[in-house]
């Protein structure tokens, strides 16, 4: 009986030979993808990124963004400020007189100009109260949670940003009316609340906080050229710039990216996250679960998710080795590592070929924010300079040191010294940009970069 039972079920087989073959491979997919699914999995790539003291999973990269006792928490105070800024102000929309390069250079402010500007700040007085009486401890950490990434809320960085636009205009209507403490002041509270992301681990975070600084430093243009600051105030700003640049910013935000990366490659909610269709069984979310599960234990078992993982590794790893170094090797590493962003060893790479690209113009941005700020420094340094000597203007950067400037500051891009050229009483300083180019930095008579990619700062008298 037994016997013919085996015959029987050869014979079946060789019968329907693709169909038992089908049940086999059926039978091992099967087999793998339960293993993929139920089988921890280890990395010792990630675990030598935990051996360097950067996180690995959400949990610790919410343990990361340090903490700060609330009575030294400014960003506490700054959350409260952002809810009072008047909804119609025009502080997130655009309008054109809260622009940051809004007035042009050399241009001062109409009378309408300062109406408008003085309603806007009688409109916004408690949100500027506030601003003003964070704590000092320059310490901040927002009430967000980035084990909950990627439902966390940051709806601190469209208020960090508004609030920098209301201080630094400001400071142009102080200036205008030569008020020189004023806007001094108002500079720095504008400095203080866009670094109060300066510790965020998070890649969009350092991007707001650069974007900020940009306004603060475009609007410390306007204002050296419409009144005179004390030396006192000078230094003031010149200390609050100096301090603005942060070199482990951008490295803090590529470690974050690749928690939140790795997380989506371990984590199973975050591969939901990342992949569900939006169609949900009646449960509710355990549908969508369920076929991220699927997905994720067949992409596991073709192979394709370990190269992928790789990949992305492969190119977080090279993105923060250049983060790490200093300027200029920063810039010329981060051009090869950007190379890698767009060559993946396969078009299935799906997970990597979704995060990768949007760091590619990261390392760029980074550096003209490097050197905007080290252009803005030793333009304070120039103004200490005509302050001191009856408003004549030195030859060149070199004759600023060691009294005003420790060293020229270098060109982030090149590493040479950042340049400098007079008009009359104007002056700019400047560095050639991305591609190195020395133009003369500004057409004088149009005020216009000579060079779209060139950094300059620039002051008109």
């Amino acid at each position: 009986m037994v016997k013919w039972g085996v015959e029987h079920w050869v014979e079946v087989l060789k019968r329907n030979r693709l169909k038992g073959l089908g049940a086999v491979v059926v039978l091992l997919l099967g087999g793998s993808l339960v293993w993929s699914l139920c089988v921890p999995h280890t990395d010792v790539r990630v675990e030598a990124i935990r051996k360097k003291g950067y996180p690995v999973t959400l949990a610790e990269l919410d343990a990361w963004y340090p903490a700060v006792p609330p009575a030294e928490n400014a960003a506490l105070v700054y959350t409260n400020a952002f809810a009072l800024l008047a909804a119609d102000s025009g502080l997130n929309t655009g309008a054109s007189f809260m622009a940051s390069t809004w007035p042009l250079r050399g241009q001062g402010l109409t009378a309408e100009d300062k109406r408008g500007l003085a309603e806007l700040l009688a409109t916004n007085q408690a949100a500027l109260g506030l601003l003003y009486a964070a704590p000092a401890s320059g310490r901040s950490r927002y009430p967000i949670d980035l084990r909950e990434w990627p439902t966390a809320q940051l709806t601190q960085l469209a208020g960090v940003k508004g609030a920098v636009m209301l201080l630094t205009t400001e400071a142009l209507l102080h200036a205008s009316d030569g008020d020189g403490q004023k806007a001094t002041q108002a500079l720095l509270a504008a400095g203080r609340v866009a670094d109060s992301l300066s510790e965020e681990p998070l890649l969009i975070s350092h991007l707001v906080r650069v974007a900020a600084w940009k306004i603060v430093l475009t609007r410390l243009e306007r204002v050296l050229g419409l009144t005179q600051l004390t030396d006192e105030q000078l230094g003031l700003l010149q200390e609050s710039v100096g301090d603005a640049e942060r070199p482990q910013g951008l490295v803090r935000s590529l470690v974050g990216e690749q928690a939140i990366g790795i997380a989506i490659y371990f984590d199973r909610e975050n591969q939901d996250a990342a992949f569900s269709t939006g169609q949900q069984s009646p449960s509710g979310k355990g549908g969508t679960f369920r076929m991220g599960l699927f997905f994720f234990g067949l992409y596991r078992a073709t192979g394709l998710f370990q190269k992928d993982k790789a990949y992305y590794l492969d190119a977080m790893g090279k993105q923060i080795a250049a983060a790490e170094l200093p300027y200029p090797a920063r810039f010329t590493a981060s051009g090869q590592a950007a190379a890698a962003l767009t060559n993946p060893p396969s078009r299935f790479c799906i997970i990597s070929r979704m995060m990768l690209p949007a760091l590619s113009r990261v390392h760029g941005r980074d550096a003209e924010s490097a050197a905007r700020i080290r252009a803005a420094t030793a333009a304070l340094a120039v103004e200490r300079f005509r302050r001191a000597r009856g408003n004549a203007l030195p030859d060149n950067l070199q004759a600023l040191a060691p009294t005003y400037l420790p060293a020229v500051p270098a060109d982030p891009f090149a590493g040479k010294p950042l340049r400098f050229t007079r008009h009359g009483a104007s002056y700019a300083v400047y560095c050639g940009g991305s591609d190195g180019k020395d133009d003369g930095g500004v057409d004088w008579n149009s005020l216009k970069l000579k060079n779209p990619s060139a950094v300059v700062f620039v002051v008109e008298h």
